[in-house]
């Protein structure tokens, strides 16, 4: 699947630094173990989910085998079927408790706001009133729902497909991140309010990256930018 332009991501970069979206995708593609290791803990949670083990445990199937993703040879082991379950074992309680309809790994879209912002969602749950939005972090680096410009942007993609224009959803937005001393975090937020953010926040940071002469601006946001080499902004930055 080819990734969106402004990929909701890296949104959290360039919603501060406009200039990163076109220069990053000029960048050849490059990917790290912790990526890998993110993309093999998905697969496992996707057997689970989609219900394609038969007779047979999480550790039955995985533990001890070793899987070749993006050229690194991953050995799968105790911590990575834990995460898998961890972020499974929420889904389904959280299923039951909404009485909720699952959808796994949708992609999403917001052609109202940009055709060139669309992602995946892990997991969207549809229940009466509420739309949850799960997301599996498979890091240790802490990652805080609140105002989470990824996840803000899955939920909205979910809402303008599942919604049905109904002002009463309340959006929920998860993160499961079992690496972590605080595995489930949640933000919840209305579904005007986070319509309101996507035209008002969302849609000029978008529209910013693709003008002319889009801004580059500098700062801790950089840390995954892979032209950060190349960028005489950076360079600057980094002299102070």
């Amino acid at each position: 699947m080819a990734h969106a332009l402004a990929s909701p991501s890296a949104a959290e970069r360039w919603f501060k630094c406009s200039g990163s979206v076109l220069a990053n995708a000029d960048m050849p593609y490059e990917t790290s173990l912790a990526a890998a290791n993110g993309t093999l803990i998905h697969h496992m949670t996707e057997m689970l989910l989609k219900d394609r083990l038969r007779d047979m445990t999480l550790r039955d199937y995985w533990l001890d085998r070793k899987e070749v993703i993006e050229d690194f040879e991953i050995q799968i082991d105790e911590e990575m079927i834990n995460c898998a379950e961890v972020y499974v074992d929420y889904i389904l309680k959280r299923e039951e408790e909404l009485g909720a309809r699952r959808v796994i790994e949708e992609k999403v879209y917001l052609n109202e706001i940009s055709d060139k912002c669309y992602g995946t969602a892990d997991c969207i749950l549809l229940a009466e009133n509420r739309i949850c939005v799960i997301d599996l972090k498979s890091g240790k680096w802490a990652v805080d729902p609140v105002k989470n410009k990824q996840l803000m942007i899955y939920g909205l993609g979910a809402l303008t497909r599942y919604g049905g224009g109904n002002p009463d959803i309340t959006m929920e937005l998860t993160i499961v991140q079992p690496k972590v001393s605080n595995p489930i975090k949640t933000f919840e937020i209305s579904a005007p309010n986070l319509v309101h953010w996507g035209f008002n926040d969302l849609k000029p940071a978008v529209d910013a990256c693709f003008e002319e002469n889009p801004q580059f601006v500098a700062g801790d946001h950089c840390r995954f930018c892979a032209f950060k080499p190349n960028c005489d902004t950076y360079k600057r930055y980094e002299e102070k």
